[in-house]
């Protein structure tokens, strides 16, 4: 049994009513409005700065922006969102071990007051491939053992929504393997996830809705039918028709 994933999960939707963003003079979002349905794997896809990640952000209450954007959470009481930021730098100077790292994303206690882990999350991580890098420096670790810890922490806190910054960034093909696994359970199990992700062919292959963001939503439609429509470039260009 999966001490990540729960056999059930009732994720919600998310709706947002002419969403915009503004810094300065910069647009960075122009009133978007659309509807990501409950339990379904919604792919946001577009052009490098045209607002993909801030809007992610707005959905997470983290930006001031204008417009709704409105939660609608099933009668349960989980109404939990984990997080997965994009993959960035990271100081390998600084002394915190993968263990340090899990205690302080996960307890509401100081670290040093108990460092031991719980059964539980000991075989999450063995799930991860990271049980027997609980002392190595956060900073040691690869790209891709860093993004499944994150990814991992996201779904220790028992989320009904995940909300995905490109996660597979940095990841090698088991990697890969690996986290499309639990985030298509998550799914299967009810929870709703939105997802920025560069690689087509992994949006194609797992993903329900696409909702194209530059600045605006230019498209929305089922995965199926933007592929049949669209070939891959920075900007929409539909496949030629002979």
């Amino acid at each position: 049994m999966s001490q990540l994933i729960p056999d059930m999960i009732a994720g919600p939707s998310v709706k947002l009513n002419r969403v915009s963003l503004q810094e300065g003079t910069l647009t960075i979002l122009e009133h978007v409005e659309t509807q990501f349905e409950a339990g379904g794997w919604h792919a946001i896809l577009g052009p490098n700065g045209g607002g993909k990640s801030t809007l992610l952000k707005t959905i997470l209450g983290l930006t001031h922006h204008s417009g709704q954007v409105a939660i609608h959470w099933p009668n349960t009481e989980s109404h939990n969102i984990g997080y997965m930021p994009q993959l960035s730098p990271f100081d390998s100077s600084l002394p915190i071990s993968v263990r340090d790292y899990v205690l302080m994303s996960l307890s509401t206690r100081p670290v040093w007051f108990k460092r031991a882990l719980s059964p539980n999350i000991q075989s999450a991580l063995e799930e991860l491939g990271l049980s027997k890098k609980l002392d190595r420096k956060l900073g040691d670790l690869s790209g891709g053992e860093r993004q499944r810890l994150v990814l991992g922490i996201a779904l220790l806190k028992k989320p009904s929504l995940l909300i995905l910054d490109e996660p597979m960034t940095g990841l090698d093909q088991q990697g890969q393997e690996q986290c499309l696994a639990l985030l298509s359970k998550f799914q299967q199990a009810g929870g709703t996830i939105l997802m920025v992700e560069h690689d087509w062919e992994v949006v194609q292959q797992h993903c329900h809705n696409v909702y194209w963001i530059d600045k605006t939503l230019q498209v929305q439609s089922s995965a199926k039918d933007f592929f049949e429509r669209y070939q891959q470039p920075s900007k929409l260009q539909p496949i030629p028709t002979t």
